[in-house]
């Protein structure tokens, strides 16, 4: 009998040992609780084992040790698509492995991109028959949003246009059909956040003793006068030398923004305008940002390349490219070369 007994304590503590890994896997597969939809992004190519990884990098999952395996045995780990989503809260992982199955369902698609203004956005969603740019500008100025990062942003103030603006992440969004205003700031707030913690900004920002706001403001000018991506490290190094020199920044972008409409060349009198935007008048940085800067006019603003530029123009030949100069005299005759260009070009 004692075999028997044996045998029965085994089984026993088997069935034990099963139950507490059962609940282990189910508690590490569980989500933590949460009163904010979170926003998911999935690249085109991963793998579900990434997938693990962006859903406990998000906080959906609490290890994702078990996701492959939990994803294989269910056979939901089949057709994940890529693509934005919004995880509302309260979804369980089978819940969130349906609805990134699901793809493009119940959503429309929004593309929002590098260098759009809040006014902009607002504009792109109405456009849409969705929402309102009314209802979006005010969910904008008006409606808080729970991201740590926000916290370091000034307190509104009448001379920054919109608080958010430069925080709206440019991309392509699958926004639910019945999402709000509320909803769209708060899934492009998210995505944001979700490239700070990429790139590990955060601790990059410390190091180099620069506000997350001026970052962003600078970020902002590079996205507006860049057109050509190469020389994006190159305009955020002539905008630190100039600050660094107490030298105005005397940027066109800034004039359009204070503007508050294209121009297609200013006057003048353009750049006599007054306004706490116009970096022709005021020292200094603006404000707040001019638009909503992508991954690489933010990488830019982070790692500007380093030289002694102060100056620069575009050459008007078509490349969207510009001459840079380390002397006035240099730059008076970069720009007297650039008209001929134009001259040139208009002459064809």
């Amino acid at each position: 009998m004692k075999w028997l007994m044996r045998f029965i304590y085994t089984l026993a503590l088997f069935a034990a040992w099963s139950v507490l890994a059962y609940f282990y896997v189910d508690h590490s597969l569980g989500s933590p609780k949460r009163d904010q939809p979170v926003p998911l992004e999935i690249q085109p190519g991963a793998s579900t084992s990434d997938i693990g990884k962006r859903l406990y990098q998000q906080g959906l999952i609490r290890n994702d040790f078990f996701f492959t395996t939990y994803a294989w045995i269910t056979g939901n780990g089949k057709g994940l698509k890529a693509g934005i989503y919004e995880i509302p809260p309260g979804m369980d992982i089978d819940g969130i492995l349906n609805l990134i199955t699901q793809g493009k369902q119940s959503t429309y698609t929004l593309t929002i991109p590098e260098g759009f203004t809040v006014e902009q956005i607002g504009d792109a969603l109405e456009k849409r028959g969705r929402i309102s740019k009314a209802d979006f500008l005010e969910a904008v100025d008006n409606d808080s949003y729970n991201y740590p990062f926000l916290k370091e942003l000034p307190e509104k103030s009448p001379e920054r246009r919109h608080r958010l603006e430069g925080y709206l992440f440019p991309s392509t969004y699958n926004i639910p059909k019945r999402a709000t205003a509320h909803d769209v700031v708060n899934l492009m707030l998210g995505q944001f956040e979700t490239r700070m913690k990429q790139n590990s900004v955060n601790e990059k920002l410390k190091q180099k003793n620069l506000s997350l706001d001026k970052w962003v403001i600078v970020a902002s000018l590079v996205e507006r006068e860049g057109q050509v991506k190469s020389e994006l490290p190159r305009i955020a190094g002539v905008i630190y030398n100039r600050l660094n020199k107490n030298m105005r920044l005397q940027i066109d972008a800034t004039v359009q923004y204070a503007r508050g409409e294209q121009k297609e060349r200013l006057s003048y009198d353009d750049l006599k305008l007054k306004s706490a935007y116009n970096t022709y008048k005021i020292e200094g940085l603006p404000p707040g940002a001019i638009a909503n800067p992508g991954e690489k006019a933010l990488k830019a603003a982070l790692n500007p390349e380093r030289h002694k530029f102060l100056y620069y123009v575009t050459k008007k030949d078509g490349t969207g490219k510009h001459y840079f100069a380390e002397t006035f005299d240099q730059h008076r005759t970069f720009i007297e070369k650039s008209k001929k260009t134009q001259t040139q070009n208009s002459a064809r």
